[in-house]
């Protein structure tokens, strides 16, 4: 069986291209990431339209019987349905989907939310800053407080932690 070099050249550069986007997203703050919502796709597109192309233009040779296999395996990699699949596979059960800041009263009320998968809550978690200007404070300024509250897929409560001033007063298991 012979090797299509070309296209895996091509489909090299595109994972490489499309890891080093990840990585520059997760470095970036905020809504800036949000660019790559743009980025991402217009990039898969082009790269599809050229290997497409590509493709057209040297099927006879690519598809021909000893290097069918490689063709077609190295196309699927010149997609993102790969990297999309090894996102899927390697995602934590739980992530941290928002987290809300409140000044109130002199203090600072910060509130996260944790969830599986399909979206259902796994834990409600709260802090306060012993002031209203928060934006210039580390996150570990913030004190653990109030009642986190854990929850299993169904959304049944798993346990819920009693915290004062960081200081954990009682936890409830059901």
């Amino acid at each position: 069986m012979k090797w299509n070099q070309k296209l895996t050249w091509i489909a090299t550069g595109f994972i490489l291209v499309n890891i080093f986007f990840a990585w520059h997203a997760s470095t970036l703050t905020g809504g800036t990431s949000l660019i790559y919502a743009i980025i991402f796709p217009v990039f898969w597109g082009l790269t599809l339209l050229a290997v497409g192309i590509l493709t057209f233009k040297n099927r006879k040779t690519w598809f021909e019987k000893r290097m069918r296999l490689s063709t077609i395996v190295l196309l699927i990699f010149c997609t993102p349905l790969p990297l999309l699949a090894f996102s899927e596979l390697t995602q934590p059960e739980i992530t941290r989907s928002g987290t809300d800041y409140w000044p109130k009263d002199g203090k600072t009320l910060k509130t996260e939310t944790w969830i599986y998968k399909p979206g259902q809550i796994a834990a409600k978690k709260y802090w306060t800053l012993e002031t209203e200007t928060w934006t210039e404070k580390s996150e570990d300024e913030f004190k653990r407080d109030s009642i986190w509250v854990y929850f299993d897929k169904n959304g049944d409560t798993l346990k819920a932690e009693h915290y004062e001033n960081e200081k954990l007063i009682k936890t409830i298991e059901k």
